[in-house]
């Protein structure tokens, strides 16, 4: 099966902007996922209103 060039460019150049929306979506939804195993996995500092700060070890 031999992939036609010229239509693969078109193609991309046709939709551009939807593959880039997506791109940045999914690179938004990684760094948010990074973030939440970060919060789960590392042990959380979490300073409370009198100030004194408590080591929330798993």
């Amino acid at each position: 099966m031999k992939i036609n060039t010229s239509a693969f460019i078109d193609f991309i150049k046709a939709r551009w902007s939807m593959i880039v929306t997506l791109i940045a979506a999914c690179f938004i939804v990684i760094l948010i996922l990074l973030y939440v195993v970060g919060l789960l996995l590392l042990p959380s500092e979490i300073t409370q209103s009198s100030g004194v700060v408590i080591f929330w070890d798993q």
